[in-house]
């Protein structure tokens, strides 16, 4: 997917997992607490060079925010 940050365009790989809901009680009185939405990028390309392993965290950050705001708009 094509993303900007700092007004520059990447394309970005990813995983994505959806949130999983909280689980009270199972019948055996066990439960689960859930787990939030989670964006896993594993790969960052500006006109089809890896840049994945020099760019700035607070960018892939950024990234990541991005991605989970469009997934969560998207349902």
């Amino acid at each position: 997917m094509e993303l900007e940050t700092q007004g520059v365009f990447v394309d970005v790989h990813y995983d994505y997992q959806e949130a999983e809901a909280m689980v009270y009680n199972y019948g055996d009185g066990s439960g689960y607490p859930g787990s939030p939405a989670s964006v896993d990028i594993y790969k960052v390309t500006v006109e089809d060079v890896d840049i994945t392993d020099i760019i700035a965290d607070c960018y892939l950050e950024d990234l990541q925010e991005q991605l989970l705001n469009w997934h969560t708009d998207e349902q």
